[in-house]
């Protein structure tokens, strides 16, 4: 059952379904980002003869992707930058619970997540910061490698 769920899965990894009655828009949004540069694409059930061959036409359009733009390893999609990172390095937050702590993040290997904290109070915010990013920089080295077709 989970080995099905997988491979559904990564049969739709960077494709989406679309449905708005309201626009008469029905259809997959196929979408890959490398670089800073995104190709989307869209595939409308209409003008492809129904769903299932615009689901179709659009996975064959993702695979075309990749190939043409390769897959991207585990460290490369860990140090991407999001558009949520506020301390400037990709895997380092600041956390505020009880008290405040600078949080390092990573993934040794797929589906595995470790984290480190680092008080403010006991090392003081520069240090305390300094401290995550080493762990993260310490994380990133001990990454198993592997690729994806994620974004």
């Amino acid at each position: 059952m989970l080995r099905c769920m997988a491979i559904a899965r990564r049969k739709m990894a960077g494709i989406s379904r679309i449905d708005q009655p309201e626009k008469r828009t029905h259809g997959y949004f196929v979408r890959l980002a490398r670089k800073g540069k995104i190709y989307p694409a869209f595939f409308g059930d209409k003008s492809h003869g129904g769903k299932r061959r615009a689901l179709k036409a659009a996975q064959e359009h993702y695979q075309q992707l990749l190939r043409k733009h390769g897959r991207i390893s585990r460290k490369e999609w860990a140090q991407m930058v999001r558009r949520k990172g506020t301390s400037g390095i990709v895997g380092v937050r600041k956390v505020t619970v009880t008290k405040t702590y600078w949080e390092a993040h990573w993934s040794p290997r797929p589906n595995v997540h470790r984290k480190k904290r680092f008080s403010v109070q006991e090392y003081g915010a520069e240090k305390a910061k300094a401290l995550a990013i080493a762990a993260r920089m310490k994380g990133l080295r001990s990454m198993v490698e592997w690729r994806t077709g994620a974004a």
